[in-house]
């Protein structure tokens, strides 16, 4: 059921995946969209909804995948490159489940966008209509700087400590660990080289400190990699209780390890609500799904024109 839902257009995406993505919408890190649109019912618009359907299908059994969709007789312009990528230590249904949301909210943000990506806490996802495999990616895309921690020389040489550690990376893509109550975790997307890894991952060490220079915690996500930390026993001043930082916002807990392994568990709240979804998705509510979809996407298929 899924496989043939998966090859209609944008609005049944919004459809299906709709209410799977209100579980997991604060965790989105940022959405990018294209100006340039593609029209309808055309074959860019089949092969964007097939490079989906190859995405989540393949995200059941790996972390990261890269494709192009060029069917025979498919025109130079009508051929979609995309890939996925989940955090390392994620299970495949936890990565599928990320990327499942991913292509909702881009199918959501994004109709008819000729290109566009998403990063969520757990996986990223891009496609385009030019080749962006293997190309280097340095540009700046999200920032956030925690409060500041004044007069803690030990902790600023702890995050200190826990950025080079993930800058070593050991020849991974993903890295996690930590120095004292400071933990990070870094990730490449996999299509660079793993020298070009190293570089990003440099980079994105760089512009962290700069730029949150006594933060308790910071992330920084670059084109095509990422960096992340939080001193875990930085306590905020009472009543600022919002600034107090774990790297996740609702659907996970992260739990690291100081010799860089970790354990992510999804919340039971999530669960269920999955459950919930996946059985309730049917009859009467897959019509009013339909109609509700398809006026969510009309108004938004507005930016495009």
């Amino acid at each position: 059921m899924l496989q043939r839902a998966l090859i209609f257009s944008f609005p049944v995406f919004s459809l299906i995946f709709g209410l799977l993505s209100v579980s997991a919408k604060n965790s989105i890190i940022y959405v990018k969209c294209s100006k340039l649109c593609f029209t309808t019912r055309t074959p860019y618009e089949l092969n964007v909804n097939s490079l989906f359907t190859s995405i989540v299908n393949s995200a059941s059994v790996s972390t990261f995948n890269k494709f192009i969709i060029s069917p025979p007789g498919c025109s130079a312009s009508d051929v979609v490159y995309g890939l996925f990528q989940c955090q390392g230590d994620l299970s495949n249904s936890d990565c599928r489940d990320c990327i499942i949301t991913s292509v909702s909210q881009v199918a959501t943000t994004c109709p008819r966008s000729t290109s566009g990506a998403i990063q969520l806490d757990g996986c990223f996802l891009k496609y385009d209509n030019t080749s962006f495999f293997g190309v280097e990616d340095k540009m700046e895309v999200s920032k956030s700087c925690g409060p500041p921690i004044i007069g803690y020389t030990s902790v600023m040489n702890l995050i200190d400590d826990a950025l080079a550690y993930l800058i070593v990376g050991n020849g991974q893509y993903f890295r996690a660990g930590g120095s004292g109550s400071v933990q990070g975790v870094a990730q490449c997307v996999e299509d660079l080289s793993l020298s070009e890894c190293e570089d990003c991952i440099l980079e994105a060490r760089g512009r962290l400190r700069s730029e949150c220079e006594t933060s308790s915690w910071g992330d920084m996500y670059l084109g095509k990699c990422y960096i992340r930390y939080a001193d875990h026993g930085f306590k905020p001043e009472k009543g600022n209780d919002n600034n107090n930082y774990n790297f996740n916002d609702n659907n996970y807990n992260y739990d690291y390890n100081y010799d860089g392994s970790k354990e992510r568990k999804k919340s039971k709240r999530v669960k269920k609500l999955a459950i919930t979804i996946g059985t309730s998705v049917g009859g009467a509510s897959l019509i009013i799904g339909i109609i509700a979809g398809t006026i969510i996407y009309k108004k938004r298929a507005k930016r495009c024109h």
